[in-house]
């Protein structure tokens, strides 16, 4: 009888222990897009390097929606830049228009995203004033920050330059959706001074690596 109560407290104190014991929850392993940018170039003959995580640089992208109502199309405008907290210099590049039908889908779907850089992966780009490329065939706009916090942009009526933006890697995470990119251009920027009228300097042998985000 004496056996049988010591048998019986093991099973409830093992049945108590394990009890007790909260199994472990292990998360999901998360798929993060390696997002990595870094700009170099000749600025006015000055060698120019901006990198991730160094003085602050990193990439931001946003977009410029035009929203129109079925059926008229609306538009995208798709915007990287290299830029820094402690430093006024910057580069930006905004790229368009991708058109799409808001009333089947409130923003472009992921196909379409990704087709669209795909299918201008590559080309010679022409340069457009942003508030003309919504309404045109793809092309770019480079604009420039100097130390003085002074904004520098290409324009269609000045120069012509070129600009090629190659897709590298297409990506989603918890984050969002990515084209990873990387843009050669040579260009001519412009600045209206008041005092001295319109000046300009040159971008030459310039790589920007960032990315787009849906």
């Amino acid at each position: 009888m004496r056996f049988l109560s010591k048998i019986l407290l093991a099973g409830f104190l093992l049945t108590a222990l394990s009890a007790c014991i909260k199994p472990e929850v292990i998360p999901p392993p998360t798929n993060n897009v390696d997002l990595n940018c870094q700009f170099s170039g000749f600025i006015n003959g000055t060698e120019t390097e901006y990198m991730q995580n160094i003085k602050g640089y990193n990439c931001y992208s946003s977009n410029l929606v035009y929203g129109n109502p079925s059926p008229n199309l609306s538009t995208v405008l798709y915007t990287a830049e290299i830029s820094s907290f402690q430093y006024p210099q910057k580069v930006k590049l905004t790229f368009g228009p991708q058109q799409w039908d808001a009333g089947v889908a409130i923003t472009p779907t992921l196909d379409m995203f990704n087709d669209f850089h795909l299918v201008n992966s590559g080309d010679v780009l022409p340069l457009k004033d942003i508030e003309d490329m919504p309404n045109s065939s793809p092309g770019v706009q480079v604009e420039y920050w100097d130390v003085n916090g002074d904004k520098w942009e290409t324009s269609t009526d000045d120069q012509p330059g070129f600009a090629t933006i190659t897709t590298l890697k297409q990506a989603s995470d918890n984050t969002g959706d990515y084209t990873i990119f990387e843009c050669v251009f040579s260009v001519t920027v412009f600045r209206e001074d008041p005092n001295q009228g319109l000046l300009s300097l040159t971008l030459n042998n310039c790589k920007f690596k960032g990315w787009f985000k849906r």
